[in-house]
This record gives structure tokens, C-alpha cells and sequence, in this order.
């Protein structure tokens, strides 16, 4: 990556595997210091073994003070000036005819995750990334929080508002932290563990990551949109039924 970012120090959430480790591993190869965080301790174990300097810690973001945990030594380190909010999971339910409790469970995990821990982190954040001569947070969201599918919800949900607290946020912070910009990074439908099953002609982790970084190389970017993205997003513009029904299953 070019100075614009700069070799120094970033949080990777969820870079134990998919996009996530893929990110961390083109970040490291740039020279930079990297934290990530993951559920899985095996994951974890196998990308500090691929990754050389990698530092790791083990965390689960649907529990607010483990997302407290991962603020507090991601400010620690020196120079970070990058965080990619990028972990997330998405459970299908049919909500007539699925175990109330489960479904309340899933939810819960789901919003917590994918919406709740990204906007606690950049909070907690925010005063150490505002120190650095610039700096950027990024949100990993999907386009199916613009164009919801039937069988996730909740994940639709989350992202839907996590693509909205970024907007927000970004007209804050260009008045209370102008060196901190937070840029929205849309994906398409990536082959990870999560998608395992779900869709058709997806894209690879490292082709997301690096359409992401490559993004980010641009410093007046604050919106990237990955692959066919922008296809299904100009469908929608045009014909929002059109695009409703192509993604709606």
C-alpha cells in the first residue's frame, strides 16, 4: 500500500480466515504491523504461522467486553492508524417455523456481531486513530443491506444500519476528527465458510481484499464498492424490483 495509509499498525476483526486473514496477510506483506481477532483459536494458531509478525488474540465480538479487550490493546500498539471492522456471521432462520428461543439467540449474536461491536469499537477507538497524522476505519458491509434476501434478516439488518451509521459518521468526523476518514467497503458474494452452500459465482478471498486495499489507496475514497456490486446496485437504481428479485432468495 502507498503512504497514504502508511506502514504502521492495524486491526483486523475476524482475520482468522476468508477476507479477513487475507487482509491481514496483504497488510503484513506491506510492512505493517498487524492485530487480529477471531473466535477460533486453531484459525487464529494457523494465521500467526502463515503470517510473520502477525500478533492475534482471541475474542468473540458478540460480548461487549471482549470488543473492550481487542480497543484496549489495539490502542496500544504503536502507530495504529487503520481499523477494518470486517468480522461477521449470519444465521438463516424461518422465523414461523424455527424454536423461538434459538431464533432470539441468533439474533442477538448476529446484531451483536455485525452491528453492535463495530460501532463499540470505533467508539472506543476514535480518540487514539484521531492522533495519528491520518487515519481510517473501514466497514466491511454487503450489498444485502441495500437489497435484502429472504433467508438472513437480521444479517440484512445489521448491515443496512451498519452502511448507515458509516454515512453518519463520516459527516462527524469530518468536522470532529477530520484526519480520521471511515470509508463503507461493499463486498459481493465471497467463497468463505460463511457462504458455504449460499450463491453462485463468487469471488476470492484475496481478490477482496485486494480490491479493498486497493480502494483505500485512493484518499478521497470513502465509499468501495467490490466486483458486481456495482452491477446490482445500479439495477436497483433502475428497476428496485428488478433487483429485489434477483437477490431475494
Amino acid at each position: 500500500m502507498n503512504e497514504q495509509i502508511g506502514p504502521r499498525a492495524a486491526l483486523v476483526t475476524g482475520g482468522g480466515s476468508g477476507v479477513g486473514f487475507a487482509l491481514a496477510q496483504q497488510l503484513a506483506a506491506t510492512g505493517r504491523h498487524v492485530l487480529i481477532c477471531g473466535r477460533d483459536p486453531d484459525r487464529l494458531a494457523n494465521a500467526a504461522a502463515r503470517i510473520p509478525g502477525l500478533q492475534t488474540m482471541r475474542a468473540d465480538l458478540a460480548v461487549p467486553a471482549d470488543v473492550d479487550r481487542v480497543a484496549s490493546t489495539a490502542a496500544a500498539l504503536p502507530g495504529l492508524d487503520l481499523v477494518i471492522n470486517n468480522a461477521g456471521v449470519q444465521f438463516d432462520r424461518q422465523w414461523a417455523t424455527s424454536d423461538a428461543d434459538e431464533l432470539l439467540d441468533d439474533l442477538t449474536e448476529e446484531l451483536a456481531t455485525n452491528l453492535i461491536a463495530p460501532l463499540r469499537l470505533t467508539a472506543r477507538l476514535v480518540p487514539t486513530l484521531a492522533l495519528a497524522p491520518s487515519a481510517t476505519i473501514v466497514n466491511i458491509t454487503s450489498a444485502l443491506g441495500l437489497v435484502p434476501k429472504r433467508s438472513a434478516p437480521v444479517y440484512c439488518a445489521a448491515k443496512a444500519g451498519l452502511i448507515a451509521a458509516t454515512t453518519s459518521l463520516r459527516y462527524q468526523l469530518a468536522t470532529d476528527a477530520p484526519t480520521v476518514r471511515i470509508v463503507d467497503a461493499m463486498l459481493p458474494l465471497v467463497d468463505t465458510a460463511m457462504t458455504a452452500g449460499r450463491g453462485r459465482g463468487k469471488i476470492s478471498p484475496d481478490a477482496a481484499a485486494a480490491a479493498v486495499l486497493a480502494g483505500l489507496n485512493k484518499p478521497h475514497v470513502r465509499r468501495i464498492r467490490v466486483g458486481k456490486v456495482g452491477i446490482l446496485l445500479g439495477m436497483q437504481r433502475i428497476s428496485p424490483t428488478l433487483a429485489a428479485r434477483v437477490v431475494a432468495d
